[in-house]
């Protein structure tokens, strides 16, 4: 690798990442764009009445991955479907309808698509926005229409207006979803939870083919490779884990906010901004850069087409970087902003800098390079948007959404106890983030918290200015010095690293042979080495609820067994904090380590 201490080098790469991110923010030329390739397809408005939705076939043999809906404005959202490629009929419309209520008596909009509009390149998914037809703050019903049959029926929720107060807001936080590791029950819960929407913190689908243990888990790819190489493998891979009842169920109840992580294209992928090319050592063609770039490509179109967001999509563009821009920010009236960012696309290499090379895993944890100021892991235009938006914000509570740890962990993942931290998470970016950290606390940004995914396990911790050296073993810092609460949710079904993560049909009540630590051991690592880290466990999969209202953030983290594919697989509360307005504080409401498993 090209040696970063180099004056003129240095330069030359801060310059291309201040450009590349200053594309991505706001150069992209939409005007020779189809507007479909941003959002979604705008209907043409029809008369009540003008179609009959009346219907005696099965909705799934037209539709078979029901409906979702997306992107909540004030005044809409995006409708999702996709057509099934047997039965649609190119010569029919695709009408949509939504009204108050789930009977359509009360219809708020009606309108079709020209069937010329829905495209086999891009696999018959019909995106519908319908911004600007809906009312504000409501709780609205939808299904769609084709050639004589009619769709699931779905509901969606639209944004309170800028200046409302609502009472409350409630989501649903979940990430990590292997379909290889578990099943999905976590979604059947959160279907029947009194939500408003979704968040996904990313990893929606793993790039991965092969068996699983589990009875109809196993996955196999069109290219017949063991990892996504085309567009039809990442579609496939879409096609099976949006194939899943209890996530189509979801789905199908709450209105979706997603983020991505690195597995909806490939494991820990950065961007080599001094080669201007995408880069994956997870992946067998990374050695090509033409090569590697096209799995990229296929990746965003995938994602792009399975999900029904408000983000900008140019796949023109010359560069990746151009084309894709995930972050934008989502305001729940007066009460809650959530920016919701991108972690991967602009991420600059893990570092290195030493004679231990690149690596996302530092033992001893001392790479020099992870405190470069030219290394990134947002780009730099889109951090300083991320610290507009916080620091503008008018609104009550401010959540980043967030993939990655941003908290400094020390950790440990086997029985020699050799400490290390995790340089794919914020530990690779030490700089980055003590900017976007100092910059929260110097501008007084209060009712800070940040959701985070990725490691497949549960934790809360203080989020702040300066943190202490782990060697001192020092208290947290004083109240001035604390920025706000991390909050980190735990996979839907992707395994941690725990030895006694259970296997299918077992209850946890005792450890594996593995020499894997166990969670308790794990668990008496993380708090002992990181005195702001409240709770930690790595045993469960689940999902998270955060609730704001005026004056707090409720914090709610189920385990739920992954191991059935039941409705009424066991669910359990493991903690419940309350994080008061105006202040940096954890109130514990409930605590249950569920040591002897969901008999617990």
């Amino acid at each position: 690798m090209t040696n970063i201490g180099n004056d003129e080098q240095s330069i030359d790469r801060r310059t291309a990442l201040k450009s590349f991110g200053a594309a991505a923010a706001g150069g992209l030329s939409l005007s020779t764009l189809d507007p479909s390739i941003v959002t979604g397809l705008t209907p043409q408005p029809t008369k009540q009445g003008a179609a009959d939705w009346s219907s005696n076939k099965d909705s799934a043999t037209m539709f078979p991955l029901s409906v979702m809906s997306g992107g909540p404005t004030p005044s809409g959202v995006i409708l999702w479907t996709q057509l099934s490629s047997k039965q649609c009929q190119p010569p029919a419309p695709v009408r949509v309808q939504v009204a108050k209520d789930d009977s359509f008596s009360d219809t708020v909009y009606e309108g079709k698509v020209a069937a010329k509009k829905v495209k086999s390149e891009h696999n018959h998914i019909v995106k519908v926005d319908l911004d600007g037809k809906l009312p504000a703050d409501s709780h609205l019903f939808y299904r769609f229409h084709h050639a004589g049959v009619t769709s699931q029926i779905g509901r969606a929720r639209t944004l309170p207006k800028p200046d409302a107060s609502p009472d409350a807001v409630r989501l649903a936080v979940v990430t990590c979803q292997s379909y290889q590791q578990g099943y999905y029950p976590a979604y059947s819960h959160i279907a029947q939870d009194n939500l408003d929407y979704i968040v996904h913190l990313g990893d929606q689908i793993y790039e991965y083919a092969g068996d699983s243990k589990l009875a109809g888990r196993s996955v196999s790819l069109p290219s017949g490779h063991d990892i996504a190489w085309t567009l039809e493998d990442f579609r496939h891979l879409w096609q099976t884990y949006r194939g899943d009842k209890f996530f189509q169920q979801a789905l199908k109840q709450h209105t979706f906010i997603p983020t991505w992580d690195d597995h909806e294209i490939v494991n820990n992928r950065y961007w080599d901004y001094e080669n201007d090319r995408p880069w994956s050592k997870d992946h067998p063609l990374n050695d090509k850069p033409e090569r590697i770039t096209q799995v990229f490509e296929d990746g965003i179109q995938a994602w792009w087409e399975y999900n029904p967001a408000r983000v900008t999509y140019n796949p023109d563009a010359e560069s990746l970087l151009e084309q894709f821009q995930m972050w934008r920010s989502i305001k729940f009236g007066d009460l809650l902003e959530m920016p919701v960012t991108d972690e991967r696309l602009f991420s600059s290499l893990p570092p290195g800098g030493d004679a231990a090379g690149q690596r996302q895993w530092g033992i001893p944890p001392n790479a020099p390079e992870r405190n470069d100021a030219d290394r990134t892991r947002l780009g730099f235009e889109q951090r300083e948007w991320l610290l507009d938006t916080l620091k503008e914000s008018d609104a009550t509570w401010k959540a980043w959404t967030n993939e990655l740890a941003i908290s400094p962990l020390w950790l440990t993942f086997s029985d020699d106890m050799q400490i290390s931290r995790n340089y794919d998470a914020w530990d690779g970016y030490t700089h980055e983030r003590n900017e976007i950290m100092g910059q929260l606390n110097h501008f007084d940004v209060d009712n800070f918290v940040a959701f985070t995914g990725d490691m497949h396990t549960y934790l809360v911790s203080y989020l702040m200015n300066d943190w202490e050296q782990t060697e001192n073993r020092t208290p947290v810092s004083p109240k001035e010095e604390l920025v706000g609460i991390e909050l980190l949710t735990p996979g839907i079904s992707s395994n941690s690293g725990t030895s006694d993560f259970w296997g299918p049909g077992e209850e946890i009540t005792k450890e594996s042979a593995s020499k894997s630590l166990t969670n308790e051991e794990m668990v008496e690592t993380v708090l002992e080495e990181n005195p702001w880290v409240e709770f930690f466990n790595a045993k469960y999969n689940g999902y998270s609820v955060a609730e704001f209202t005026p004056n707090a953030c409720t914090w709610t983290t189920y385990a739920v067994d992954d191991t059935v594919n039941s409705a009424d697989a066991a669910r359990r509360t493991l903690r419940k904090y309350k994080i008061p307005e105006g202040h940096v504080e954890l109130n514990e409401l409930k605590a249950n380590d569920l040591e002897n498993g969901f008999s617990s």
